[in-house]
């Protein structure tokens, strides 16, 4: 398989028939998750707060991009994963509290 080439365009790197709003929508998508990448476990005296903002930056991203469905998915998987890496921290917690 061939790689792709590379080309510069203004100061970001580009490939293939990828479209500046395409790249600038999975650029936005990385930042979101960048930004929101280590939920709190779902217990944690934090968690309904972080996830009440979090579910405010997703609808500020995604009315931003409205016409463009691909941003809508991306938001929508990143959310998914962070509810797992959400849950698989909460099963982290759980298992060194003591059963009575």
């Amino acid at each position: 398989m061939m790689m792709q080439s590379y080309r510069l365009i203004g100061d970001e790197y580009m490939h293939g028939k990828v479209t500046n709003e395409e790249w600038e929508i999975f650029k936005e998508a990385y930042h979101f998750f960048s930004a929101h990448s280590e939920p709190p476990a779902n217990q944690s005296d934090e968690a309904v707060a972080w996830w009440m903002q979090t579910a405010k930056d997703v609808v500020t991203v995604d009315s931003k991009w409205k016409e463009y469905p691909l941003m809508r998915s991306l938001l929508l998987g990143i959310y998914e994963y962070l509810e797992y890496k959400s849950k698989e921290k909460t099963k982290e917690a759980d298992e060194f509290v003591p059963e009575l």
